[in-house]
């Protein structure tokens, strides 16, 4: 008998998302998951037909979706089908390929992961006969169990399991490799990856046991080498998505050293953070580094700071968000700024102290690295619906118009958005932007016109008129303040 099995591993796109849902070629989580199904000996193939099809726009697009994809699946038998449902988006494409590999291929054994099934199971349970697993949590040991059982000639019970995956260690033996994945290719345009797992934000960008105490990280020097593997692709742009860069101080400061004197083969590298996880030391090695920064501000309102509960210190909070900015645009680092309005709490107060902030902040620049973005909060389910719908519907009258939308056959970008965030919001449509977004885009617009020449080309900058008015001599901060 084998002792291996021959494992699909299917990214089923997003039917409804259209371009909102649009993601790198490289799929992180099944270049990882690939990689230890090939350690354990099986035989892997990959089917991503987001890059193969592209989201549907429309109807008649998603109608030539699914056909396309039907003779894409027929085509391609297997012992075990894994499907990524990476987020809710994918939810509805993961049903319909699942109904399209039980067509073509009965004797298969259907499994399905990922955020969404780890936070929402039930919604694939309630598909009888499509699924024979349902892996909550990390993925990878789980997969590659089933795959040793179906090698072995056993199957699973009749019926949907639930199966919680356990963590996959972290270190030299489970690095990701890159090259053996299909999709990846010399010369990319961009090239994502993960150095940690879990996630000390309690947000739906952490796929398990939110909290400092669940994450986790390769080592800084296997984490270098990880790196390393994927610059060797000489993608144009390589980025890191871990939600908290190093959440550890000293593993970010290490591998922050690391990466200053890693060999970069004329890539772009991004990191992603939040301000509560960065210093100015940690600016300065960011710096160093030559790296672009994804700093995920959120809101700069003490009010809806306080009224969410989300620091013990809210003014404290914002002061930091704000020291940070102003110390990057110091230094010149790239810096793309994120903020979301109309989150479950905001009112038309606290948008305008986000936006009073911002204007002093675009006033006092005398030029720029950072852009400025914002979008309106959009509802992915992150627990149960309890914790969701019901929670800040009791504290502040958020109404979510569409608690399960990615069930419904429409535009999954305008069902998601359309929330009313607060009995003091409920005079205005669902999704309603128009309290926050003219005034936002005009400062984001001055901002954009402050760039210096070198942030325009994603570089960090030098210009000596702006390191002068700071009192940071090409970006270098001359008083000896510590924050």
């Amino acid at each position: 008998m084998s002792t291996a099995a021959d494992v699909l591993l299917v990214f089923p796109a997003s039917l409804y998302g259209g371009r909102w849902a649009d993601g790198p070629a490289v799929k992180p989580e099944l270049v990882q998951l690939a990689s230890e199904l090939r350690r354990a000996g099986h035989r892997v193939d990959v089917l991503d037909l987001e890059v193969e099809l592209g989201n549907p726009a429309d109807g008649a697009a998603r109608d030539a979706f699914l056909t396309v994809a039907d003779g894409l699946l027929a085509a391609r038998a297997a012992d075990l089908v894994f499907i990524s449902a990476w987020s809710a988006l994918q939810y509805s494409a993961a049903v319909a390929v699942a109904r399209r590999v039980r067509a073509h291929h009965p004797a298969a054994v259907v499994a399905v992961g990922g955020h969404h099934p780890s936070v929402r199971p039930g919604d694939f349970l309630a598909h009888e006969g499509l699924f024979d697993w349902v892996v909550t949590g990390e993925t990878e040991l789980a997969v590659v169990e089933l795959a040793g059982m179906l090698a072995a000639g056993r199957r699973p019970q009749p019926g949907c399991a639930v199966v919680e995956g356990p963590p996959l260690p972290l270190d030299a033996g489970h690095r990701p490799d890159f090259a053996a994945y299909p999709y990846a290719h010399e010369g990319i345009e961009e090239l994502p990856l993960f150095l940690s797992r879990g996630c000390p934000y309690n947000a739906p960008a952490c796929l398990l046991r939110p909290g400092g105490g669940g994450w986790r990280a390769f080592p800084p020097a296997v984490a270098l080498e990880v790196v390393a593997a994927g610059l060797a692709l000489r993608p144009r742009r390589l980025s890191v998505l871990d939600p908290a860069f190093g959440y550890d101080p000293g593993w970010r400061r290490a591998t922050l050293s690391g990466l200053a004197a890693a060999d970069r083969r004329g890539a772009t590298v991004g990191i992603s953070s939040r301000p509560p996880a960065l210093t100015r030391d940690d600016v300065d090695g960011i710096y160093a580094a030559r790296l672009q920064l994804r700093l995920e501000v959120g809101t700069l309102s003490p009010t809806l700071l306080a009224r969410r509960r989300e620091v013990p210190y809210p003014s404290r909070a914002v002061a930091h968000a704000l020291d940070l900015l102003a110390y990057l645009n110091a230094k010149g680092v790239r810096t793309f700024v994120g903020l979301t309005f109309n989150q479950p709490g905001e009112t038309r107060e606290t948008a305008q102290e986000t936006l009073d902030a911002l204007e002093r902040f675009v006033s006092e620049a005398p030029n720029s690295s950072l852009t400025l973005e914002a979008d309106g909060w959009s509802f992915l389910p992150g627990g149960d619906p309890e914790a969701d719908v019901e929670a800040p519907r009791r504290l502040f009258g958020t109404r979510i118009e569409h608690p399960e939308w990615w069930k419904e056959a429409g535009d999954a970008r305008a069902l998601a958005t359309a929330v009313v965030a607060s009995r003091e919001l409920a005079d205005l449509p669902p999704g309603d932007d128009s309290y926050w977004r003219p005034r936002f885009e005009e400062l984001a617009a001055r901002l954009e016109a402050k760039l210096t020449a070198e942030a325009r080309r994603g570089l960090r900058s030098h210009e000596v008129y702006g390191a002068e008015a700071y009192g940071v001599p090409h970006g270098w901060w001359r008083e000896p303040r510590w924050h």
